[in-house]
């Protein structure tokens, strides 16, 4: 995995399934994501919204803040890049 590949979930276009890097744990945000099911390795996808956003996140949804979407780090998954590609053309 590339470091070019990794962006905060804030900057993930929606419909577009990614896995969880990393939190910031500098972020106020971090526990508490955390307690909502956020954690390294979860696939999480942004669904809807501008603010709350509506995320998937493993089997579950959860609405958030867009400032706390920042502090998630992630990459977008294989198939969902292919995906992208093939859409694309």
């Amino acid at each position: 995995m590339s470091k070019s590949a990794i962006h905060s979930l804030a900057s993930t276009p929606r419909h577009i399934a990614s896995r969880v890097v990393s939190l910031d744990d500098e972020s106020e945000w971090a526990s508490h994501l955390r307690r909502a099911g956020f954690r390294e390795g979860v696939e999480v996808e942004v669904l809807s919204g501008r603010d709350p956003v509506m995320v998937r996140c493993d089997n579950g949804c959860i609405a958030l803040r867009r400032c706390m979407l920042g502090c998630v780090l992630v990459c977008a998954l294989q198939k969902a890049q292919q995906r992208a590609a093939k859409t694309a053309r």
